[in-house]
């Protein structure tokens, strides 16, 4: 019920809704600083309660595709020891050369994808998510400079199996947002299902927390439920 009148009144709201996803709107100076300001302001997550040993940055990162702003995803390629197969932000350990965890964003990004750190405006970082493999990850929201062309990248294959980018309007379709229950979690983790691929996870979780902070609660609001903790052996998705 909640999705049919949710989906009812965007189409009453017309050409306002799509407003809401303007590039003339979404990269305003005035909208960039509100952005990084609720972003920053969220509380850090941490699923264990040790401190972690390793740290990383990823980059989220905005584009322009064919007029539109959409957030750019890869694929990590199947010979990866973590996380290979799966959906992802660029990104990846500090290294001892790195000044701060914006310049291993930057650093991994240009290594993954072939986006030198010149061509990319950062706009800020959020609070660490601590996860269960014991990593403290931190974002970092950057637009990449200029029209997006995938061909202009230079994908290094051995990381990065794929990469694909979701226009915001497709990410918060309601019919494209549902959410998932973990073995053992007591909190359900977002799910995006509008672009080429399932985003889920902490890719998921950035995405989410993300959007909370770049638009306003009628261009985005995802109905995430909280249940008791699953006690099977295999994870359920609920759309």
């Amino acid at each position: 019920m909640l999705l049919k009148s949710r989906v009812s009144l965007l189409k009453k709201l017309g050409c306002r809704y799509s407003s809401l996803y303007s590039p003339e709107v979404i990269l305003s100076d005035e909208n960039i600083k509100r952005t990084v300001a609720k972003f920053s302001s969220m509380k850090p997550i941490r699923m264990i309660a040790h401190e972690p040993n390793k740290r990383a940055g990823v980059l989220i990162p905005l584009c322009l595709v064919d007029g539109k702003v959409a957030i750019l995803y890869t694929l990590r390629a199947a010979n990866l020891k973590s996380h290979r197969g799966q959906v992802s932000f660029p990104g990846g350990m500090q290294d001892v050369t790195d000044r701060n965890l914006e310049q291993t964003a930057l650093r991994e990004t240009e290594e993954e994808l072939g986006i030198e750190r010149t061509n990319i405006e950062v706009w800020g970082s959020g609070n660490v998510i601590v996860t269960r493999l014991e990593t403290s990850v931190t974002p970092v929201i950057g637009q990449i400079k200029g029209e997006y062309r995938k061909y202009d990248l230079k994908v290094n294959s051995s990381e990065v199996e794929d990469v694909f980018t979701v226009p915001l309007e497709d990410l918060c379709k309601p019919q494209n947002l549902g959410y998932t229950q973990f073995r053992g979690a007591f909190a359900s983790m977002p799910v995006f299902t509008g672009g080429k691929m399932r985003v889920w996870g902490l890719t998921a979780l950035l995405t989410y927390r993300f959007l909370s902070s770049l638009l306003p609660h009628q261009a985005y609001f995802h109905n995430i439920k909280y249940m008791n903790p699953v006690k099977h052996n295999m994870r359920h998705a609920i759309r």
